[in-house]
């Protein structure tokens, strides 16, 4: 099972910006995402046995049970590594500290049940992939990207995050959510 852990944003939000960015997908042609894919990662797992599905699950409730629910404010568009040759497009999520604790506890949870499993171990960048970039832009779409502004949003908030399974397909990846886990506090 190829397994994650998340922060879905609600529909409303999705809705909000689908319609931010009705504009801009045309005259940029990359491989834009969708809103039920859009998610806010806190840790990547990889593949793991569905053996370790439930234990995972118990140390997750318990690492978000005790973490009061928070806002998160969507901010500016980015890309890895930057806008200039962007290969991943992104909206930046603020969710300040409460955010990075959240963030640390999930993945010291993780470690917890299987220490040496094959979770990604990277610096925790907090953002929502848009889109991504296959071939190199256009100058326009280059200029399109660099100039992008979604405007100002509403923060909204944080009060679960989600156990999801990923499965590889020819259409991209298909999400299922495996486990709701309610921040408490």
């Amino acid at each position: 099972m190829r397994l994650f852990i998340a922060v879905n944003p609600p529909e409303r939000f999705r809705r909000d910006l689908d319609t931010r960015l009705d504009s801009i997908r045309p005259r940029v042609r990359i491989a834009w995402t969708t809103p039920p894919s859009w998610h806010l990662t806190l840790a990547f797992l990889g593949d793991w046995p569905e053996v370790r599905l439930q234990p995972t699950a118990d140390a997750l409730a318990a690492a978000v049970g005790a973490r009061p629910a928070f806002a998160l404010q969507p901010d500016r568009i980015g890309a890895f590594p930057d806008l200039r040759r962007p290969r991943v497009l992104f909206l930046h999520l603020d969710g300040g500290d409460p955010l990075r604790q959240l963030a640390r506890d999930v993945r010291a949870a993780v470690d917890g049940v299987w220490p040496d499993g094959p979770q990604d171990r990277k610096d925790f960048h907090p953002h929502l992939t848009l889109a991504r970039v296959k071939h190199p832009l256009a100058g326009s779409e280059a200029a399109c990207l660099q100039a992008l502004d979604l405007g100002t949003w509403e923060p909204f908030s944080v009060d679960s995050v989600a156990l999801m399974e990923s499965a590889l397909g020819r259409q991209g990846a298909r999400y299922a959510c495996r486990a709701t886990l309610p921040l408490g506090g």
